[in-house]
């Protein structure tokens, strides 16, 4: 029901009817569905999603900026905050153009960074009503409690279900992962950090005296289901750091001391007892439990953390370069492991590796001043106030919803620390939410402009064109990605399943035209390069003697992705396979040579290269001995053992 007060209509929740807040309604909801819709997409990590999700930022960008045209005169200040993080953008872009030996890669960082940027920005300078931000925080739970009821059918019914993943094409779990809950992702280490995140929000708001009681029980509830689903995640870093969350939450709940001690020791005693009890008496947990000993369970992570600071020691003021961590660890010359990595399972040692100190600092520094800020603001805000007019004392809605983003970010921190949040937009998307409500409670709005029609336009201008900007080259990259994605996947399953072979030649004439597809979109990706050169190559099974037809083209695609990347040894092993199926002997063994000193500790750039070795009956040792080593560094190359086998026979 609409009441009129000073000349302005209000209704209940909705807030004012004038358009500023019309826009700003239909921004919250623009946002609530990019929660959403990201969870529907897997997280968000396949290049398929984020083409889902493109339109939807480009259009927060344009709403902002009508919104602005329409707040009232004397209201028409932004957040300086967001400006913060300025520096480390540039200093990513001076990354990719500069540093990386992998730029390609490097940009989907920067888009993904772009991303989070629009939407810290939009969060920051709207929803300015708690009504709106709560709302925002409804809708982004409804998103995690889709991933938690996927979860729960998962574990009980099909442990193969994966949510709407925006493709036209089936996908299926990792056979390491099926028995444990994913929720809306692939795997359950990315579902067991959306839960901690969000465990101590649900918690916080069960325990203090601020919202209606049904809904403190429901949240309790809903905290349940969350631990419920954290354990069938069977993520034993998650549990471990679950327990220390619970020692942490009550420091948020209560004002004494005694009792935050108490509560905290109680916290952690009663999680460590519950995880206890099943991982003692359900086989399935306890199995799972002694698997993270092994190198491939938990153990993974020490590797992977040394290799990240042993990068940062030999770059420690640049780092290796945007998204260049997989391509480094390929080419190290001190650890070697079966598949290769795109992140060393710790957020904090990537942006180290990949950046330096210098983008730490740039990244780090701005979000602990905001902790700082918002730290200080909740120390200084009371714990309880009395209601006005009725019996009974509340939390005072400024240090409700600091402690709500103080705990959350805290857990966020935990995560970055122990899993990877960057390559998961939905995840990261959380992350954003929570800095931008310590930034809405913590800091003014300073940054004013001039309410001169020709700014004020100016601005809705400037906010169309970025958003405009962004989605071209965002779509672009994206699309090049999907592309060369889906085209190496089938590739792949060409290769492992020897169609190539068998004359499936449908099969591979549509391989090369997605990677051909990928290249018109995005011609400076080298995946796509090396994939439509691969591709080509295996059209030499069809008819040796009919292939010196497109040999050349295999070895010119070859030599155009050793242009757009010289340092990065897939591009010289694929030169070198090109170059020897068209005949020329001399340059493939200098390309194969080439790709073995990038790479020394590699299983594939010494199988290459016995491959090579291999046709030649004089040179059958030096075969066998680089295959050894191929086999030293992977025992599960498949590829490598033939070999071994057809040269043991010769």
């Amino acid at each position: 029901m609409a009441t009129r007060t000073k000349s302005r209509f209000r209704i209940s929740l909705f807030g004012r009817l004038n358009w500023a807040n019309f826009l700003d309604w239909l921004i919250t909801l623009c946002l609530g569905v990019i929660f959403i819709v990201t969870t529907l997409s897997l997280g968000g990590v396949r290049p398929d999603g984020q083409l889902v999700l493109l339109p939807l930022y480009a259009l927060l960008l344009i709403l902002h900026g009508c919104w602005f045209t329409s707040v009232e005169r004397g209201q028409k200040r932004l957040s300086h905050v967001p400006l913060f993080f300025v520096p480390g953008l540039m200093w990513l872009l001076y990354s990719i153009f500069w540093i990386s030996p992998v730029p390609w890669r490097g940009w989907y960082e920067m888009i993904h960074a772009l991303q989070l940027f629009i939407v810290f920005w939009v969060l920051s300078n709207n929803l300015r009503s708690r009504t709106h931000l709560g709302a925002l925080i409804i809708m982004s739970l409804v998103a995690a409690c889709i991933a938690v009821l996927n979860g729960f059918y998962q574990f009980f019914q099909e442990p193969g279900n994966l949510l709407n993943k925006s493709t036209d094409f089936p996908l299926e779990i990792h056979s390491d992962f099926l028995g444990r809950a994913t929720g809306a992702f692939a795997d359950p280490n990315s579902f067991a950090a959306l839960l901690l995140i969000l465990i101590p929000l649900l918690v916080i708001v069960a325990a203090v005296p601020r919202l209606a009681v049904i809904l403190r029980i429901l949240a309790f509830y809903i905290s349940l289901m969350f631990l419920g689903a954290l354990i069938f995640s069977q993520s034993y870093w998650a549990i471990v750091a679950a327990t220390i969350l619970f020692g942490l939450i009550p420091w948020f709940c209560f004002r004494t001391r005694k009792r935050r001690i108490v509560y905290s020791i109680a916290g952690m005693a009663l999680a460590s007892i519950i995880f206890t009890v099943v991982i003692d008496n359900i086989p399935r947990f306890r199995n799972g439990l002694e698997h993270t000993s092994y190198q491939e369970g938990m153990g993974i992570r020490l590797v992977l953390w040394e290799e990240a600071l042993a990068m940062a020691a030999e770059n420690p003021i640049t780092g290796v370069g945007a998204g260049a961590f997989g391509a480094s660890f390929e080419q190290s010359p001190r650890v070697a492991l079966a598949d290769a990595p795109v992140t060393p399972h710790n957020d904090y040692l990537l942006v180290l590796s990949q950046f330096g100190i210098v983008g730490l600092s740039l990244f780090g520094i701005p979000v602990l001043f905001i902790l700082r800020k918002a730290w200080k603001r909740w120390r200084s805000e009371p714990y309880l106030l009395r209601i006005q007019d009725k019996k009974g004392f509340r939390v005072p809605t400024l240090r409700f919803f600091l402690s709500l983003g103080i705990a959350s970010t805290l857990a966020f921190g935990l995560c970055l620390a122990l899993t990877f949040i960057f390559y998961v937009p939905l995840l990261s998307l959380y992350g954003v939410l929570l800095l931008a409500v310590l930034v809405k409670t913590s800091f003014d709005r300073k940054f004013k402009l001039s309410e001169h029609r020709v700014t004020i336009t100016g601005y809705a201008l400037l906010a169309t064109c970025a958003s405009l900007s962004f989605y071209v080259l965002s779509s672009n990259k994206l699309e090049g990605q999907a592309l060369e994605m889906r085209a190496h996947q089938e590739l792949d399953n060409v290769a492992s399943q020897q169609i190539h072979i068998s004359g499936n030649n449908a099969l591979l004439d549509r391989i090369i035209r997605l990677h051909e597809d990928a290249l018109i979109v995005d011609s400076l990706n080298v995946d796509a390069w090396l994939g439509l050169s691969s591709s080509i190559c295996q059209t030499y099974y069809r008819n040796p003697t009919s292939f010196k037809n497109s040999s050349m083209r295999a070895v010119s695609c070859a030599s155009k992705a050793v242009e757009l990347s010289p340092k990065y040894w897939k591009t010289w092993a694929q030169l070198g396979v090109a170059r020897a199926l068209n005949g020329d002997t001399t340059l493939a063994e200098d390309a194969l040579v080439e790709a073995l000193k990038l790479a020394p500790n590699n299983s594939n750039a010494h199988y290459y290269y016995a491959a090579y070795l291999s046709s030649y009956k004089d040179r059958t040792e030096d075969a066998l001995g680089l295959v050894r080593r191929a086999l030293e560094i992977n025992p599960r190359n498949e590829t490598a053992a033939r070999l071994q086998r057809k040269l043991r026979i010769l």
